[in-house]
């Protein structure tokens, strides 16, 4: 992933208001960077049963979700990639419920974190009902994202999620990519990784 966009995934733009509206760049990863969801033939994503219904996800987010806009997305052997337009007007959420404190780390409606946490939720519901579910969690905890600014950002992501796959052995997200800072919590968590998942290249 390019050098602009990194940035811990535990940590939003503490002054930014994620319910605002614009577009939003978006990595999501499966836990412990496991290639769940397919595996890169030849340049071409071949998405396994539970990669199709990560895939399919997206789309139905989009009709599940009016105040959404789905620009561009890519499904990953063990992430994926989107970018999310959030249309609605902010002042119109009602973010709390009358009566009820909003104590920290709720979740607020309309925010990019409930709508990406909305996706995942689907997705492991899903993967449940088909009996794919593979045992420890199916997702990372949390996400990267990044503010897009401009039409010339928003050039340069399309272009990144587009030649994602051409570019997958090479990528930071890659099962035998070194430690940086995107797999560092896999490597803590499982040192050996990315030698169990030679094989998922």
């Amino acid at each position: 992933m390019p050098n602009d966009y990194e940035r811990r995934n535990s940590l939003r733009h503490p002054h930014h208001d994620y319910t605002q509206a614009g577009a939003y760049f978006v990595t999501f990863c499966a836990h412990n960077g496991r290639s769940l969801f397919g595996r890169v033939e030849d340049g071409i994503m071949i998405l396994n049963p539970l990669g199709q219904i990560a895939d399919q996800a997206w789309h139905e987010f989009a009709e599940r979700h009016p105040e959404v806009d789905l620009d561009i997305f890519i499904i990953m052997p063990n992430h994926g990639h989107v970018v999310l337009w959030i249309k609605h007007d902010p002042e119109s959420i009602e973010r709390e419920i009358p009566g009820k404190e909003r104590k920290f780390g709720d979740a607020i409606p309309g925010s990019l974190s409930t709508l990406i946490g909305a996706y995942k939720s689907t997705v492991t519901q899903k993967a449940k009902n088909s009996g794919l579910i593979p045992g420890p969690p199916l997702w990372q905890r949390n996400f990267h994202d990044h503010i897009v600014r401009n039409q010339e950002e928003l050039a340069r992501i399309r272009e990144y999620i587009r030649t994602n796959l051409a570019n997958w052995l090479t990528d930071q997200l890659h099962p035998l990519a070194p430690p940086n800072e995107f797999n560092r919590s896999w490597r803590v968590s499982d040192p050996l990784l990315g030698h169990q998942q030679g094989a998922d290249q």
